[in-house]
């Protein structure tokens, strides 16, 4: 059973959202070193880094906050409006990072202007990776739900490769101290990108067809939170999933996010050797991720869950 038109849009616009999820935070994780004295000056380099990884772990406490705040408006307003939402705030708060000034110009309000864009990109990041799965699962027939799950997971690696690259290329455009200077602003710049064109994907698509049904016929949840909170019927599986992605999310970025500054800060590696390695790595995650779930098709989800664990 192939996918219709409509079918593969969504997929598409979902994909691309999650690509610039995974974009930011990698651009965010590349330019932690050269970007700690700029906004947490400080005579020990350590704590500086610590410092701007911190303003890096808000996005992350935030998501929760934002998948609730806009799936509950997704559940009540549509689930494409939502995604037009968030792929906006999140492309427009990647860019607004590299227009924001340093400690050396306006002192103890940079590292707080940084921390505020962050907390403000952390919610819309939490909205958009839950709608674009919500939207994408009840628009695929349940013999593709398999792959398309993967693939789309694998957006966010795809972003993770795309990141990778662009800090490569702008470290080599803007070496040595260039880079400190202007060069991390550029990377930034290019986040309003990848933002756009998922846009342009999403303005195409077409509304979820379970969601849409169920707004005609007025079977709308009134309260969808306090229903799979409180209710019987879902409770079990909601935490049960929610333990489970949060131990997956804590061992993932647990990794991944201290492998590029250990590796320049403490390691022998210059910005084009972590570029590289993070490509190549990514690369693997990316082809991994479609593969997993082609084979969660043909083995079942439960399976290969367990194998994964």
């Amino acid at each position: 059973m192939s996918l219709t038109g409509a079918q593969k849009k969504i997929a598409v616009g979902s994909f691309l959202g999650w690509s610039l999820d995974g974009y930011d935070i990698v651009l965010m994780l590349l330019v932690i070193p050269s970007i700690s004295q700029l906004f947490f000056p400080s005579d020990n380099p350590v704590f500086s880094i610590m410092a701007t990884f911190a303003s890096y772990t808000i996005t992350l406490i935030m998501r929760p906050l934002g998948s609730v705040i806009f799936g509950i408006y997704g559940d009540k307003f549509g689930r494409k409006r939502s995604m037009m939402i968030t792929i906006l705030g999140f492309s427009v708060a990647t860019f607004a990072i590299g227009l924001l000034p340093t400690y050396a110009a306006i002192g103890i309000m940079a590292p707080i202007l940084l921390v505020m864009i962050r907390l403000i990109q952390g919610i819309f990041a939490g909205g958009e990776w839950g709608s674009g799965a919500v939207i994408t699962m009840e628009s695929v027939p349940k013999q593709k739900r398999g792959l398309i799950s993967g693939f789309l997971q694998s957006g966010f690696s795809f972003g993770f490769l795309l990141a990778a690259i662009a800090f490569e290329i702008t470290t080599w455009m803007f070496p040595g101290q260039m880079f400190e200077e202007i060069g991390w602003r550029v990377l930034f710049f290019t986040g309003i990108i990848p933002g756009f064109v998922a846009l342009f994907v999403r303005l195409s698509m077409n509304e979820s067809p379970l969601w849409a049904e169920k707004n005609k016929a007025g079977a709308l949840e009134r309260s969808p939170l306090r229903t799979i909170v409180l209710g019987k019927k879902y409770r079990k599986e909601f935490f049960l999933c929610a333990a489970i992605m949060t131990g997956l999310v804590y061992m993932y970025h647990g990794s991944i996010s201290i492998l590029p500054t250990y590796l320049q800060q403490f390691g022998t590696f210059d910005k084009g050797d972590v570029a590289r390695i993070m490509i190549y790595a990514t690369a693997s995650s990316w082809i991994g991720m479609i593969v997993t779930g082609w084979l969660s098709q043909k083995t079942g989800r439960k399976k290969q869950c367990w194998f994964l664990s």
